[in-house]
């Protein structure tokens, strides 16, 4: 039986309840987890635990979570992902006081490192079932409005935690966080999931675990627009560590234009995403995806080239916040409309039973490429503190867009999704 029109609306409503509620209070959390392992041990990384273990626990999981979501029912599977992780909060909770300066990272580190395997479980699951909740004319909807509520959090969470934890501490997080996943929890198991409708997954698996997963790796290298724009996707992954290493260090550090004009950019950016999100939503069914994809790459490199060249010549807080914050709406608008458009192909084109695999690989290769763009980065501005590092950058991201236009020209968005037989 299909998903009818009404059930679906009614699945995104409680998807995107659950994203915004969870993306605010998670991000808020995380902020205020930082801010209290400074304080506890005066440790520069206290902010960059988070980016140090996610990529490992990503990498560790990239066979057996892929495998897992792809041979056993996703709903079952997130529930319990979901429940380990309010667990693991509650138990971090209970010892965490008993803990003293920087005895302090050894709880945090247990904590972060069954939080985000459980993060990588879901989010793989989640994407894996998307056509189990939707019918093919909403999965559209569903990913622009998703990805609209993730925004939008992202844009207010962390001055509301800088905020609250000055007057709550950070015990009061905890129970955020918890809230927020009981919350979670109670929608997800009020969703339903048409698992009728793919592959059955109730068979255990017969091959080896890394049997498994080359099936995934074989059908991804198969198809070069997937593999294209998975290699797309990296490398401006790295090349955008320029913003979240560079921005914060030229802003603040190097050019004296203060905290206010850095929130203003960042908050800039999430509004562009919010925005091109939204648009999306309200848009028909992307048809003409190759083009879609062409006008927001080289967008999106010449707005960074341009934010560039305003970092090299202009140190005016003013026109850092009118013209830098245009750059950086424009910025987040393209990412949106290069993001949602290809999340909504693999939906369509991926055969359910290896979408487990296929967003797996994808989510590590990414994931990877993230820390590794920040140390290469890191290092340039510790030498070359300039606004010019962003200008080429741009340039780079504008050459390397050229040279991979081409690979998906002739790429158009299906009308319906692939049959898993």
């Amino acid at each position: 039986m299909a998903i009818s029109d009404h059930d679906s609306n009614l699945q995104i409503w409680r998807d995107v309840t659950s994203n915004f509620i969870s993306t605010f209070c998670g991000d808020m959390f995380s902020f205020a987890l930082g801010l209290m392992l400074l304080h506890a041990t005066g440790l520069s990384l206290s902010f960059g635990l988070s980016l140090m273990i996610m990529p490992i626990i990503t990498l560790l999981g990239l066979v057996p979570v892929g495998n897992l979501v792809d041979h056993y029912p996703r709903k079952p599977i997130m529930v319990i992902s979901l429940t380990g992780r309010i667990g693991a909060l509650i138990i971090y909770a209970l010892v965490l006081n008993s803990f003293h300066g920087t005895g302090k990272i050894l709880p945090t580190v247990c904590f972060l490192i069954i939080n985000y395997l459980s993060v990588n479980v879901s989010t793989t699951a989640y994407t894996a079932a998307v056509k189990e909740l939707v019918n093919p004319g909403h999965i559209q909807r569903l990913k622009a409005l998703t990805q609209s509520g993730v925004s939008f959090a992202a844009i207010f969470s962390n001055v509301a935690a800088a905020s609250l934890f000055v007057i709550l501490g950070f015990n009061a997080f905890i129970w955020f966080q918890l809230g927020a996943h009981l919350i979670a929890l109670l929608l997800l198991l009020s969703m339903k999931f048409h698992e009728e409708l793919v592959a059955n997954h109730s068979e255990s698996p017969q091959l080896g675990q890394l049997a498994q997963f080359k099936q995934g790796l074989t059908y991804l290298l198969s198809h070069p627009f997937l593999k294209s724009i998975i290699f797309i996707a990296c490398f401006i992954n790295f090349i955008f560590a320029v913003l979240t290493i560079g921005l914060p260090f030229l802003i603040v550090h190097h050019l004296h234009a203060g905290a206010m004009t850095l929130a203003i950019l960042n908050a800039c950016w999430a509004v562009g995403m919010l925005v091109g999100n939204l648009l999306i939503s309200m848009m028909r069914e992307i048809k003409h995806l190759a083009s879609m994809l062409t006008i927001s790459f080289l967008t999106l490199s010449v707005s960074l080239t341009g934010l560039g060249v305003l970092l090299s010549l202009s140190s005016d807080r003013l026109t850092l916040q009118l013209l830098g914050g245009t750059c950086q709406l424009i910025i987040g608008l393209a990412l949106a409309f290069i993001n949602t458009p290809f999340s909504v192909y693999q939906q369509k084109t991926i055969p359910s039973r290896l979408l487990g695999r296929v967003s797996s690989t994808q989510l590590a290769l990414n994931t990877a490429s993230v820390p590794l763009g920040s140390l290469v980065y890191s290092f340039i501005f510790q030498i070359f503190p300039s606004g010019s590092v962003f200008t080429i950058s741009g340039v780079v991201l504008t050459i390397f867009a050229i040279l991979t236009i081409p690979t998906f020209m002739g790429i158009k968005m299906p009308s319906g999704v692939v049959s898993d037989n």
